[in-house]
């Protein structure tokens, strides 16, 4: 596997356990798992081998054990939900935190706002508290802080960063938001998913083959159904038009789902029942088979000549893989992750009126080499800032885990 696991001699010889809270691996979005996947190869690098992880999601031992597999580790890792309505088993929930070192909060990566509902975000602020109300020292790894759309939550949101042992941003201008809520330090750093290992595939056809990543949020108007990120664009024609032209142009265009939605899910996030509506009405276009986990999808995705997408670690894949990558972009995070690296490639589908946004994307594809150059260096400065998060992380753990 390309830039896969370090091999790395025990500092420390005490058993310990440390929490890794707002990810999970036993999920249909591919995303989520990409988090999970490389924050625990990037912890598991740090820590003895018999130091213990808990995961506070939903997680079953078959998931558990097929990401030990794809990352090598023989390492004991645990799932311990939150179950809110079952009181007994949060009171369980609070004691394994309370067991904890340290816990490494993710927030999903993008889900440290509200622009996702304000259930969601309570749901994490409440996570966090119960973190911090153990006493157990929270890192607040890489992700995206804000916006905030209420202003009734930034108390509370001030009072989490406040009392975090680490804040660490993966990128600028989510580093620039924290600085306007508190004055304590915050680091910045990029997407943990950087770190995520991948295999290279087998050239698969003589001519240019692009990957088109529908969002199934967005194609139904995101959780409320009414164009909930405020998009400019109308989502549905965008797709069609970017899939009709590049086959009209005699590109090889395969529909590539990153999130999907098994049955007892709902159906408001699946990229693959989106996917099945352009494939009906572009029939040369081919759907990507379906992916065992986030380091399958990646290897997938690492073989296309451009890759074109809205979900946002879809593009990080792509990006991290070396391929030409446009993302078409409903939220800052985009900007922000893309930006801070040096890569200020995206479609903004919160500006452009539909035409405009079909004709930039066909552009990208057509200027693709001059993204490659882009997008080398950018590579190298994500790896570098990861750094940054690995080395406050390694001595965190070095101080908890200390005898």
């Amino acid at each position: 596997m390309a830039w896969g696991r370090v091999e790395r001699v025990d500092p420390l010889p005490r058993s310990r356990q440390i929490g890794l809270l707002g990810i999970q691996c036993d999920t249909a979005n591919l995303g989520l798992s990409a988090l999970t996947y490389a924050a625990v190869a990037i912890v598991d690098e740090l820590v003895p081998t018999d130091t213990r992880f808990v995961l506070f999601s939903i997680n079953s031992d078959r998931a558990l054990d097929r990401m030990r597999s794809q990352l090598g580790t023989g390492r004991s890792i645990s799932a311990v939900p939150f179950w809110h309505r079952r009181p007994l088993s949060m009171a369980r929930s609070v004691r394994e935190i309370a067991r904890c070192e340290l816990v490494v909060d993710l927030t999903g990566g993008d889900s440290f706002s509200d622009i996702y509902g304000s259930k969601r975000l309570l749901r994490k602020l409440i996570h966090k508290e119960l973190v911090l109300a153990t006493g157990t020292p929270l890192v607040l790894g890489p992700q995206t802080y804000g916006p905030l759309l209420r202003k009734v939550w930034r108390p509370w949101y001030r009072h989490v960063l406040d009392r975090a042992a680490l804040v660490v941003a993966r990128d600028r201008l989510s580093a620039d938001f924290v600085a306007t809520l508190t004055d304590r330090p915050v680091l910045l750093s990029t997407d943990v998913a950087v770190r995520l290992p991948w295999t290279p595939p087998a050239r698969r056809s003589a001519r240019p083959r692009v990957a088109f990543n529908v969002s199934g949020l967005l194609w139904g108007g995101g959780y409320t159904g009414t164009n909930q990120f405020n998009l400019t664009v109308g989502y549905q024609d965008y797709c069609h038009g970017v899939v009709g032209a590049l086959l009209a142009q005699g590109y090889d265009v395969e529909l590539v789902p990153h999130v999907l939605t098994r049955s007892f899910e709902g159906g408001l996030e699946d990229d693959v029942g989106a996917a099945q509506v352009l494939l009906a009405q572009h029939p040369e276009a081919t759907l990507a088979p379906p992916f065992d986990d986030p380091i399958d999808a990646k290897s997938h995705i690492s073989g296309f000549d451009a890759f074109i997408g809205s979900r946002m670690h879809a593009t990080i894949a792509a990006f991290t893989a070396g391929v030409p990558t446009i993302p078409a972009a409903y939220s800052r995070k985009f900007a922000g992750f893309f930006g801070s690296l040096g890569y200020p490639v995206l479609v903004d589908l919160t500006c452009s009126d539909t035409g405009a946004a079909v004709a930039e994307t066909l552009g990208l594809v057509a200027d693709r080499a001059r993204l490659v150059d882009l997008s080398g260096p950018a590579v190298e400065t994500a790896r570098s800032r990861l750094r940054v998060f690995t080395d406050a992380l390694e001595s965190a753990l070095s101080v908890e885990l200390r005898d």
